[in-house]
């Protein structure tokens, strides 16, 4: 568990310079991928405040 936490807390400590990162595996991650749609990103989060609005 603390190698899962350990990039976590060097992000809090020293935070990307971009807006907006995507990392994986201590590499970055270009944000033209297909899976990181921000459309996609939007309606999930919509989803998921109703689901937890609703609860």
């Amino acid at each position: 568990m603390a190698d899962a936490v350990r990039p976590i807390v060097g992000w809090i400590d020293d935070p990307p310079a971009a807006p907006l990162s995507a990392i994986d595996r201590g590499r970055p991650v270009a944000m033209s991928l297909r899976t990181l749609d921000p459309g996609d990103a939007a309606r999930l989060a919509a989803y998921t405040e109703g689901l937890l609005r609703d609860r």
